[in-house]
C-alpha cells in the first residue's frame, strides 16, 4: 500500500471508528432514556445479596451495553448510600460479563443490514409516541455503530495487503506489548466493545496471532475501566473504593491470564477445532473474551470476601446483609 493509498485508507478508518462510537454511544444512551429511571430502580432493588448483585450486573450490562454506563449508575447508587460498598462491587464485576455480548454482535456481520437499520429508526421517529420515538433512537445508534464497522472493513481489507502488517506482527509478539496497547488503545476510545472490534478484525486478516489477539483482548477489559475513574471523582469514598476494587480485578485477572496465555489460547483453538462453537476467527475472540470474564468472575465470586480484605485493608468486621457493621456503626 503506497503512502498516499494508506493515508486515504487511515483517515477512511479514523471516520468509520468516528461513527462506530457516535452510534454505540447514541444507542447506550437511547436504552437509559427508553427506561433510565426503572434501570435505577431495579439496580438498587435486586442487588440485595453479592449474588443477586453479580446477576444484575450481567442483565443491566447486556441490556444498555455499556459497562461504563453501570458503572456511573452504580458509583451514584453507592454515593447517595442506597446501595452499599459491596453491592457495588458485585454489579461492577457482572457488567465485566454482561459486555461480552457485543463482541459476539460484530462477529455476526451484521454491518451488511446497517443502513437499513438506520432507516428503521429514522421511521419510528415519526410516530407521536415517545417509547416509539426512544427505540427508534436505539434502532438508529444500532445501524449507525454497524455503519462505522463496515466503513472500517474496508481498511482491514486494505490493510492486509500492506507491508504495515508485518510491523505489526514483529511488534505484536510481546504478551505484555499487547496487554499495554490493549489497555491504551480501549482507555483513549473509553470503549473496550470498540477496541475489540479492532482485534477481532486483526485477528480475521491474520494481522496478529491468536495469543496476541487475546493479549489486546485483556488489555481492553482493563482499559475501560478508566471511565469508571472519571465517574467516581467527586463520589464518597465507598463509591470509589468500589471502582479501585474493580480496577483491581481487571488489572490482576489480565495479568494471571497473561501468564496463562498458552493454555489459553490451546483451550480456544481445542473448541474451535472439536466443536461448532467458533465458526471463524472473529467468533474467536468473542469467546476468547467471554471465557476469560466468566472464569475471572467465578474465581472473584469464591473468595470475593477475602479478595476485597486484601484489596482495600482487614477491618474488624462482621457479615449481615452484605453490610460491614463494627460496633454497630455501618462503615458502608
Amino acid at each position: 500500500m503506497k503512502e498516499a493509498g494508506f493515508i486515504e485508507a487511515a483517515a477512511t478508518f479514523a471516520g468509520g471508528l468516528a461513527v462506530f462510537l457516535f452510534g454505540l454511544n447514541y444507542m447506550r444512551q437511547a436504552l437509559v432514556n427508553v427506561n433510565g429511571e426503572r434501570i435505577r430502580k431495579f439496580v438498587a432493588k435486586t442487588a440485595g445479596n453479592k449474588f443477586k448483585a453479580l446477576i444484575t450486573g450481567i442483565v443491566i450490562t447486556t441490556f444498555i451495553q455499556s459497562s461504563s454506563g453501570v458503572t456511573a449508575i452504580v458509583v451514584a447508587l453507592v454515593s447517595s448510600g442506597i446501595m452499599t460498598m459491596y453491592q457495588g462491587i458485585m454489579v461492577m464485576i457482572g457488567a465485566n460479563i454482561g459486555t461480552t455480548t457485543t463482541a459476539f454482535l460484530f462477529a455476526f456481520q451484521l454491518e451488511k443490514y446497517s443502513l437499513l437499520i438506520v432507516f428503521s429508526g429514522f421511521l419510528l421517529n415519526y410516530f407521536k409516541n415517545i417509547k416509539l420515538n426512544h427505540i427508534g433512537d436505539v434502532l438508529t445508534g444500532l445501524g449507525l455503530l454497524l455503519l462505522g464497522i463496515n466503513i472500517m472493513n474496508s481498511f482491514y481489507a486494505r490493510l492486509a495487503e500492506s507491508e504495515i502488517i508485518h510491523y505489526i506482527l514483529r511488534f505484536s509478539r510481546s504478551r505484555l506489548a499487547g496487554f499495554s496497547i490493549g489497555t491504551i488503545i480501549s482507555a483513549l476510545l473509553q470503549s473496550s466493545s470498540g477496541t475489540i472490534n479492532i482485534v477481532q478484525n486483526l485477528y480475521a486478516i491474520g494481522a496478529v496471532s491468536l495469543p496476541t489477539a487475546v493479549s489486546l483482548m485483556l488489555g481492553a477489559n482493563l482499559g475501560t475501566t478508566v471511565a469508571s475513574l472519571i465517574a467516581a471523582v467527586s463520589a464518597s469514598r465507598e463509591a470509589k473504593t468500589s471502582v479501585n476494587v474493580n480496577i483491581a480485578f481487571n488489572l490482576i485477572g489480565g495479568i494471571v491470564f497473561i501468564v496463562l496465555l498458552t493454555p489459553f489460547c490451546s483451550l480456544l483453538m481445542c473448541l474451535k477445532t472439536n466443536t461448532a462453537l467458533i465458526p471463524n476467527d472473529k467468533i474467536m475472540i468473542a469467546y476468547a473474551h467471554m471465557i476469560y470474564n466468566i472464569l475471572a468472575t467465578v474465581v472473584f465470586y469464591l473468595f470475593c470476601d477475602t479478595i476485597i480484605e486484601k484489596i482495600i485493608g482487614k477491618r474488624r468486621t462482621t457479615w449481615l446483609f452484605w453490610k460491614k457493621i463494627d460496633n454497630d456503626v455501618i462503615i458502608c
